[in-house]
């Protein structure tokens, strides 16, 4: 797992502090002037104050353990928690650091949006970020390896058919079987979790998450709507395995909702 801290005074105790926790060999920490693409980043995800003991213990070594394919964290029960206004900001800085990795590969056309429940304010969620990439074509290995140094690992589903992960279900018959593959990356970080869902630019998905976003902003009925749906699909599905049953089982309320919208906002999984 690579870590930057950003130079300063406290930059080469931060970092000898972490390199002394880590008997198992997996950092690579590094001091930066300018963050580039790293797993986290310390001066940025947290302060250079932080307790290294602490971090290392509660966020460091799990997600450096799940990133090397040491652990895997089972799913929790969904549980909905009050809108938490640093999310946005964490959204924010994952985007640029993804742009920063796959500066190469985008042709200039991409676009990186913060998408899900946690991109709207007063609206409750689960504490995953759910980020969202469009994109001329889907990633290849040197993607993917260019992806994992920012801590976002491909998403293998709970089940063969969980949904989003390869492939989204078509919108109302809009466009080809083809533009619905996707690829979904997950990010085990403790402390702020991100989804990552890498579409086609053309998949109507990728206008569809975004509208949907920006309608439950705007319409606090529908926000309100909304949320009661997810506690009651979190109520419903409290002992399962995963999380794939509570996603299905907000579809009713996205597809009515769909039919008062026009046909690019008429369905989506991702909030």
């Amino acid at each position: 797992m690579r870590i930057e801290v950003i130079a300063g005074p406290e930059a080469d105790r931060v970092a000898a502090q972490l390199r002394a926790h880590d008997t198992e060999g997996l950092l690579t920490v590094t001091a930066v002037n300018r963050p580039g693409p790293a797993a986290l980043v310390i001066g940025e995800d947290v302060p250079l104050s932080v307790d290294i003991a602490d971090l290392w213990t509660h966020r460091v070594r799990p997600m450096a353990r799940r990133l090397a394919g040491l652990d895997r964290a089972a799913p929790a029960p969904a549980v909905l928690h009050p809108h938490d206004p640093a999310l946005p900001r964490a959204a924010e800085v994952l985007l640029n650091r993804l742009r920063t990795a796959l500066h190469h590969t985008d042709d200039g056309r991409w676009t990186y949006d913060h998408i899900g429940s946690t991109a709207v304010p007063d609206l409750r969620a689960k504490r995953f970020i759910d980020l969202q990439i469009g994109a001329t074509t889907l990633p290849d290995r040197g993607v993917d390896d260019r992806l994992a140094t920012t801590g976002f690992l491909p998403a293998k589903g709970s089940r063969p058919d969980s949904p989003g992960v390869h492939h989204d279900l078509p919108i109302g018959g809009q466009g080809p079987t083809e533009v619905y593959r996707k690829r979904l990356y997950v990010r085990p970080d403790p402390a702020a979790p991100a989804i990552l869902h890498f579409r086609l630019l053309d998949s109507p998905w990728c206008a569809a998450t975004t509208s949907f976003r920006d309608r439950l902003r705007a319409d606090a009925a529908t926000r309100r709507a909304y949320e009661e749906v997810k506690e009651r699909a979190a109520r419903d599905h409290a002992g399962d395995p995963d999380y794939d049953d509570y996603t299905r089982s907000k579809s009713a309320f996205i597809t009515g909702c769909g039919r008062r919208l026009t046909a690019d906002e008429s369905d989506t999984e991702t909030v």
